[in-house]
């Protein structure tokens, strides 16, 4: 007979889909159980159920159709789970369409340490009589042993779980015994050490030669400090492969031993030590990069700090290319390794800026002792200007060097900071310079800050205005155009000095927007001029040079309705050399266009001649320096000659600045000059007066 009855699903009933248990001794003896209860209750079934992840199975059974399976909830022994005090009887039943047993008697099973394991109980299709003290002594007696095999069984299912998942992991695990010898290994450890790995000791497996720190290895393997520890090991490929170990004890009764699990990082560290180096080391040269120096001059509270530049650099880039320029910085590290020494710091800390740290009284020796061995940065320079050959080309280069000695910059700021403001005095004072830094430079430098920082709220509120300053026609006397001059009506300090703010702004970035404003405004005030051959000339700032000017200045005129022609572009020298190809280009673009390109202070630079051939000039400035000089001086006087012949010659225009009296009017027109501004004529006028004095001009030529 089977505990089966008609419609009894509580006995039964099971989910759609049984799980698979594995079969082991455990299981056969829960089998035998349930026979034995079964047989001591003289009834029909007898079923051992277990709980597991919050399921209640039915791992075993007597008169029970079907294997091993989940229980639903409906099943009797689920309803009955809290009812057992562990015992529980039920001898006479209701009928229950439910549930087709009238008899039930279970003992709840328990593990050592109290928890709920499962239950052991027997059933009747018919009512009986309770049974007897013997029978359910005896039952509960059989309840022990089903507990103590449950527990047996979690246990095996647990060591199949850790085994299966041990043998899986990709980190490496060694289990070695209380004699520190191996007793098992997953796949992971014989791809680390090999396959002959049982009963090696294993201290054996992590040479001491190897470890960082040999007595920390050894007291770590040991067990005699705690924590995870980094070892090295040979493959056996041969290659050295640093491991992440951590350690556990195992306990069984009165047996214990160790597990390793190890995690190989080689590659993370290899990957860490190429990062660190990226982050310390400069890749192109192979020097300590800014990182590298800041660490050092940490170190050293004595130490002060030379910045090295290359003077036009960009010359070479442009000229002759990334690749030579390239070279060319290797060469300079190179020099730079070969004549310091273990006493100093280099570094390669920006583009074409190198960088030497060492003691304050080694850098301060160049100032009293250029020639001497103690002077560090004077031999180092001459070094550095020795002729290079890099890709079939000779190259001299030039040098500036800053200098903040710790002594200068202590507690005044950033000792980096200071040099490199050193090194821009250097720069801006010609190049091939020596310069220490003062704390006046830091001033200066808060000083340009907030006039850059004024400079910005100014435009932005509109601040700024264009005078012009007439250009005239020696011969006649006439206005035949007018250069437009940025003027900065300061709300408290009222017209600002143009030399107070010019060149800050040609540095800065904001240069561009207010240059376009510029040549916006003067194209507009130039279009209301009355005598439409008049032109107007606007200086460019160097960030204006660019491919997008051209746009830019067409959008200019067209927008206020002047004629390309009656536009005049100015460049100094500075801004050319500092120019690439697009700022060349562009302005011949503007040329072809119709619009006039003027070189503003010819004459002043030693390039001035190559500047004619590059950008397409149509008139050349005379500088107001050889002006004012040029009667009483007879070098100024041969340089104005030699512009004026020189433009002849190339079909250019003259127009000379600076003219302040008669005299010098005089001799410029004898001489071939043709236009002239200057105070002589009239200072920079605003737009109004400007307007007034051309219609004044166009009504005087009317009247003839």
């Amino acid at each position: 007979m089977t505990f089966e009855l008609p419609p009894a699903r509580d006995l039964h009933d099971a989910a759609s889909t049984s799980p698979a248990f594995p079969a082991c001794e455990a299981s056969a003896r829960l089998a035998d159980l349930a026979t034995l209860a079964a047989a001591i209750l003289q009834a029909p079934m007898g079923v051992v159920a277990a709980c597991d992840d919050e399921r209640v199975l039915m791992l075993a059974g007597h008169g029970v159709e079907g294997g091993p399976r989940q229980l639903s909830r409906d099943h009797l022994i689920v309803r009955t789970w809290e009812q057992h005090t562990p015992l529980l009887v039920l001898p006479d039943m209701p009928a229950d369409p439910r549930c087709g047993a009238r008899f039930y008697a279970g003992v709840a099973l328990r593990g050592r340490a109290g928890q709920r394991l499962g239950t052991l109980a027997v059933f009747a299709h018919e009512r009986r009589e309770a049974p007897g003290q013997d029978q359910l002594d005896a039952l509960v007696r059989l309840a022990r042993i089903a507990a103590t095999l449950l527990e047996q069984r979690h246990l095996e299912r647990r060591a199949l779980i850790v085994s299966q998942a041990g043998e899986q992991a990709r980190e490496a695990v060694l289990v070695g015994d209380r004699h520190g010898r191996v007793r098992w290994q997953n796949r992971a450890a014989e791809q680390l050490f090999g396959s002959q790995l049982a009963g090696q000791p294993l201290f054996s497996l992590f040479p001491l030669r190897l470890q960082s720190d040999q007595d920390i290895a050894q007291a770590w393997l040991s067990g005699r400090i705690e924590g995870s520890q980094h070892l090295r090991i040979v493959a056996p490929d041969g290659s050295l492969r640093l491991l992440d170990a951590t350690r556990s004890t195992w306990r069984y009764g009165p047996d214990r031993g160790v597990t390793l699990v190890l995690h190989d990082i080689t590659e993370a560290a290899h990957q860490r030590a190429q990062l660190d180096r990226l982050a310390h080391y400069d890749s192109l040269t192979g020097l300590p990069n800014r990182n590298a120096l800041l660490d050092a001059l940490e170190r050293h509270p004595d130490w002060g700090v030379a910045l090295f530049a290359i003077d036009r650099f960009k010359w070479i880039n442009d000229g002759l290319g990334h690749v030579v320029g390239d070279r060319v910085l290797q060469a300079v590290a190179d020099r730079l390794q070969a004549n310091a020494d273990a006493d100093a710091c280099l570094a390669r800390v920006g583009g074409d800026v190198f960088a030497v740290a060492c003691s304050d009284a080694r850098l301060a020796a160049c100032e009293h002792h250029a020639t001497s061995d103690a002077a560090m940065v004077p031999a180092l320079v001459r070094n550095l200007e020795q002729t290079l050959r890099v890709r079939g080309h000779e190259i001299n280069i030039d040098v500036s060097v800053g200098i903040a000695l710790r002594a200068d910059v202590r507690g005044q700021g950033d000792l980096l900071a200071s040099a490199d403001l050193a090194l821009n005095r250097a720069k801006s004072a010609g190049g091939r310079q020596v310069c220490r830094y003062q704390a006046a430079m830091r001033t200066d430098a808060l000083t340009r800050r907030d006039l850059d920082r004024d400079l910005r709220r100014a435009y932005a509120q509109g601040e700024f205005e264009l005078h012009y300053q007439p250009q005239v026609e020696l011969g006649t006397g006439r206005i035949c155009g007018a250069e437009a001059l940025l003027r900065w009506r300061h709300p408290q300090r009222g017209m600002v000095p143009a030399g107070d703010f010019i060149d800050l702004l040609a540095r800065s970035p904001l240069g561009a927007e207010v240059g376009a404003w510029v040549l916006k405004r003067a194209c507009q005030d130039a279009a209301k001029w009355p005598d439409p051959d008049t032109s107007v000339s606007i200086n460019l700032f160097p960030a204006q040079l660019a491919e997008s000017l051209v746009a830019e200045v067409q959008m200019a005129l067209a927008a206020a309705g002047l004629p390309a022609e009656r536009l005049e572009l100015e460049i100094t020298e500075t801004i050319a050399l500092t120019q690439d190809s697009a700022g060349a280009e562009a302005l011949a673009a503007l040329r072809s266009r119709g619009v006039n390109l003027a070189f503003d202070d010819f004459g002043t630079g030693y390039a001035s001649l190559s500047m004619l051939r590059r950008f397409r000039i149509d008139r050349v400035k005379i500088d107001r320096s050889f002006v004012s000089g040029m009667l009483d001086n007879g070098e100024d006087a041969a340089i104005v000659r030699w512009i004026l012949m020189l433009a002849r010659a190339l079909g250019l225009r003259v127009v000379a600045e600076g003219v302040e009296d008669m005299p010098q009017a005089a001799w410029l027109h004898d001489h071939g000059c043709e236009e002239a501004q200057g105070y002589l004529y009239a200072p920079a006028l605003d737009a109004a007066a400007l307007q007034t004095r051309l219609l004044a001009q166009q009504a005087e030529m009317a009247h003839g």
